[in-house]
């Protein structure tokens, strides 16, 4: 008891004059196999109920840490520090001190006595780490036998997903430092080797979740890749320095982002058939045009033609929606009382997981769509609406030959609503293959 008391004692001793090391988390990016940037990384630890965020081009998380130099107050006797974290997650990591280069044998049993995991290995005199990954929510005894020497620790497991077996793996030598817990960072961020991190990488406008209870340095690479498939054969369109990823609903192969080509003009000015094309970013922010995608006049988008079906500003091969082709993507998804969920992309902005307003309900993007709330340009040169509601415009004309039939998708509701508008306002534009 007293010699528990006096570790105890100098384990707090240690902590308040001990050196600084540190624990360093990447992060990357991949869509559809390609490499991309992230614009930001939000970590939030669930634990400490804190949070940090990292921009571009800052991808490095590292995580200042206070490490135990000379922990031991008998340099001759073998040490097995208590689990980190404790409980156990789905991994967890101890940490042994070896008085002497030798032989460290090490075995994990149940509490009835059957040995689960073992490990062998030839090692150097300092502290050494290793990994332990649990079958499932049970008690185990660690048990390292050094020459004469024996210790062995509880380790108690609160997973809940049961793996097939155990593993034991040598992690690191730690170079005589045990590293505990990290200081508090400038700007309050707080963390404990072995606290869960929630972490969403964004990138234009897209998230992409991740968790983890980091024990060592870990490099993380965060899927962008959509839901639903690629149209068969063409994974990606490449259009006027763009590149535009495909989605395959049904029958059809729809473009997975807005459009966004052309020269941005502001709100207020009309755009024109001067044979440049023209394009309004919401805000009359250029930034809103690289996540949105553009926002064009009707006529703009049909280049000055009326023909239902015409390419437009689309690519070779592809054309703007008729009103016939929405209607077959909203039969496919269960009617216009479904469609909307199914075509959003699903989270919100005040919960830090999406771009829409919150409820954004219904919205599951289950057809890879992934409809963004994009707003719109007014027929008197003002934006409303970004992060409510979205419209994308069809190629034919509406109820009189002022207007065109769209489709609306609203942050309110799981529905998509057709409706005539002037061809004076700015819509987002999707191509469809021929």
């Amino acid at each position: 008891m007293k010699s528990q008391i006096c570790i105890t004692a100098l384990l707090l001793l240690l902590l308040a004059t001990s050196a600084m090391g540190q624990i360093k988390l990447t992060f990357t990016g991949v869509l559809n196999t390609l490499h991309i940037k992230l614009d930001s990384v939000k970590i939030i630890n669930v634990d400490k109920s804190c949070d940090t965020t990292l921009f571009w081009t800052d991808t490095v998380l590292s995580l200042n840490t206070v490490g135990l130099n000379d922990l031991i107050s008998s340099p001759g006797e073998l040490q097995v520090f208590q689990n980190i974290p404790n409980p156990a997650g789905e991994k967890t990591k101890i940490l042994i001190y070896l008085p002497e280069s030798s032989n460290l044998s090490i075995e994990v049993s149940v509490l009835n006595g059957k040995q689960v995991a073992s490990l062998n290995q030839e090692l150097k005199r300092g502290y050494h780490s290793f990994l332990f990954t649990p079958q499932g929510a049970e008690n185990y005894i660690l048990t390292a036998n050094c020459r004469t020497m024996r210790k062995s620790i509880k380790i108690v497991s609160t997973v809940t997903r049961h793996s097939q077996v155990c593993t034991l793996v040598y992690n690191a030598a730690e170079n005589e430092t045990i590293i505990l817990k990290s200081s508090e960072m400038i700007n309050k961020f707080k963390f404990t080797i072995g606290d869960l991190l929630d972490c969403k990488g964004y990138h234009n406008g897209i998230s992409a979740p991740l968790q983890d209870a980091p024990l060592t340095n870990q490099t993380y690479t965060l899927n962008f890749s959509p839901t639903g498939t690629p149209c068969t054969g063409i994974l990606t369109v490449s259009y006027l320095g763009q590149t535009y990823n495909t989605v395959k609903i049904g029958t059809q192969c729809w473009f997975r982002e807005n459009l966004n080509i052309g020269t941005r003009i502001d709100g207020v000015l009309e755009q024109t058939d001067n044979g440049i094309i023209e394009k309004y970013c919401a805000d009359d922010i250029d930034a809103n045009c690289k996540i949105y995608g553009g926002l064009y006049q009707w006529n703009e988008m049909m280049q000055y033609v009326t023909t239902s079906g015409v390419k437009g500003i689309c690519p070779s091969g592809w054309h703007v929606p008729t009103d016939a082709d929405w209607t077959k993507l909203m039969a496919f998804l269960g009617g216009e009382s479904l469609a909307g969920g199914k075509m959003k992309y699903a989270g919100t902005f005040d919960a830090g997981t999406g771009l829409w307003a919150a409820p954004n309900s219904g919205a599951s993007n289950n057809s890879g769509f992934t409809a963004l709330p994009a707003g719109g340009r007014t027929y008197n040169g003002s934006f409303n609406s970004l992060g409510f509601f979205t419209d994308f415009w069809s190629s034919t004309i509406g109820s009189n030959t002022e207007t065109a039939w769209d489709r609306n998708l609203n942050y309110n509701y799981g529905n998509v609503y057709r409706s005539g508008f002037s061809m004076t306002y700015g819509f987002s534009c999707r191509c469809l293959k021929d």
